[in-house]
């Protein structure tokens, strides 16, 4: 079996507080986790959450979160 792919998520401090920044990335690794199928295995990335993304619904991140992976061609054809 292939290695599968590692994942960091970077929320600094501009985003808010430490109850903000942990449940942004949590929020991002559980997106994540349901597109786990769907993800080039073998590769190592590092999502990095932005202040916008503190205004968003689940929804929204979501669609965020595949975009930018298709846009780095982490997402299996």
């Amino acid at each position: 079996m292939a290695d599968p792919f590692r994942l960091g998520v970077s929320a600094s401090k501009k985003i808010g507080n430490a109850v903000m920044r942990n449940r942004m990335r949590r929020m991002v690794k559980e997106i994540v986790r349901h597109m786990e199928d769907r993800i080039v295995p073998g590769t190592d990335f590092i999502l990095i959450v932005r202040k916008q993304a503190t205004a968003m619904e689940m929804k929204e991140m979501e669609k965020s979160v595949g975009h930018v992976l298709r846009k780095a061609g982490l997402l299996k054809k």
